[in-house]
């Protein structure tokens, strides 16, 4: 299943997404992040789900989350 965001393309079956311009460079944990947010557009998601979701089992410091999403919107304009 794809999903259509503006002039992007997440391509969940590959794990890829596609802009205006060809294929952007996401890391995994970005665009598990990304496949999250986009799953849900009408919600407000907790910062702890997502953490839950993306690093299961893990301790990851609360900057993490906040590089992930700043590269995120790097790379989305």
């Amino acid at each position: 299943m794809d999903i259509q965001f503006g002039p992007y393309r997440l391509r969940l079956a590959d794990r890829r997404l596609l802009g205006p311009q060809g294929p952007v460079e996401l890391s995994a944990r970005s665009f598990d992040i990304l496949a999250m947010l986009l799953s849900r557009p009408d919600e407000v998601i907790a910062k702890a789900a997502i953490l839950d979701l993306v690093w299961p089992g893990v301790a990851v410091e609360d900057n993490t989350l906040q590089v992930h999403v700043s590269a995120l919107r790097k790379v989305l304009d």
